[in-house]
């Protein structure tokens, strides 16, 4: 038996399941694949773009799949950006959960068996990879194909909200957070995380590369993308050394000793390679970066003003090579 009853998310009436649909007294959303389907498609629409990109790149790429990847590596992978520690893991323990852009699914296999009831929304048809992802560790997923502006829940309804990497893919990072944040029970968890401003020349030039590929397809621009991709392996191999010798603060540059493609990463342009994951997934993580017409990036101050603005207590805010992860209780 769900706890969790699905709502309208434009009317907020409650929503009676049958077979082939959710109907309220005025609305109806057909079920799909056990799925139900919120999304409204309009091919004009910022959130449908969105939706086109992000099920591009999660339907094409084997990145956290349980065949490619192991629940180690992922782990690792999440540690690392979402800062969550085994004893961060346990306060998934037995509550009801929310995945907010879960995508292909990969990270909630570490979140999802410990829910007492998961829940799962992407705007992107992944939502019906998540669901084969998710199926030999999480019992009876709830998953639903959903705008995050407009979630099919009552107010006050989960223990646990957490999202990593979607609300600086909106076209507004603080007003995503404003629309999920309600859906936490008081007293209850919000974790997510999103991009940091960078270096100034990486501002620029990441902007100007992405502006690039706003007219582009998804494969037209995952074709563009792969001389960055060959360029950023071939300097990750050819191990190449350089020193600043002092700070340059008109650049944001940190004096010391850098590997060439990580200074280049860090401080000119995305140029991203892992040797674990190969030239494809590299790829991808590359376009993850430029093709989305939003990768908005914020400081640990805006971050502070909004959880203050929504009553929210950060456990957490903390930065690492590319964001911030917070950590905040709904007071």
């Amino acid at each position: 038996m769900r706890i969790i009853p699905w709502v309208d998310p434009y009317t907020n009436e409650t929503l009676e399941e049958n077979d082939t649909d959710l109907i309220s007294k005025n609305s109806k959303y057909p079920i799909i694949d056990g799925i139900p389907k919120f999304v409204q498609s309009n091919s004009k629409d910022d959130q449908y773009k969105i939706q086109k990109c992000f099920s591009y790149q999660w339907t094409k790429s084997d990145f956290g799949q349980p065949e490619k990847f192991s629940d180690e590596a992922i782990k690792q992978d999440i540690i690392e950006t979402m800062d969550l520690t085994d004893d961060d893991l346990s306060s998934f323990d037995d509550k009801i959960v929310l995945d907010v852009g879960v995508g292909s699914g990969a990270s909630s296999r570490l979140w999802g068996p410990r829910a007492r009831e998961f829940h799962g929304v992407d705007i992107g048809e992944v939502i019906y990879r998540a669901k084969n992802t998710l199926k030999d560790v999480v019992k009876n997923p709830i998953l639903s194909h959903a705008d995050l502006h407009h979630l099919p829940y009552a107010d006050e309804s989960f223990d646990v909200i957490i999202s990593n990497g979607v609300f600086h893919h909106t076209p507004n990072t603080k007003n995503a957070l404003k629309c999920v944040y309600p859906k936490i029970k008081k007293g209850g968890l919000i974790i997510f995380y999103i991009y940091k401003v960078k270096a100034p020349l990486r501002e620029f030039s990441d902007d100007y590369i992405r502006n690039l590929m706003h007219n582009l397809s998804p494969d037209e621009a995952f074709e563009k993308i792969k001389s960055i991709t060959k360029l950023a392996e071939s300097l990750y191999k050819q191990k190449i050394k350089i020193t600043i010798p002092e700070d340059v603060p008109l650049l944001g540059f940190k004096k010391g000793e850098y590997d060439l493609q990580r200074f280049i990463y860090q401080n000119v342009f995305k140029l991203f390679w892992k040797d674990s994951m190969g030239f494809y997934e590299s790829n991808m993580e590359n376009f993850d970066w430029y093709y989305p017409k939003y990768s908005w990036r914020h400081t640990e101050q805006e971050i502070k003003n909004w959880c203050s603005e929504f009553n929210l207590e950060p456990k957490l805010i903390k930065e690492n090579y590319s964001g911030y992860t917070c950590h905040a209780v709904r007071n």
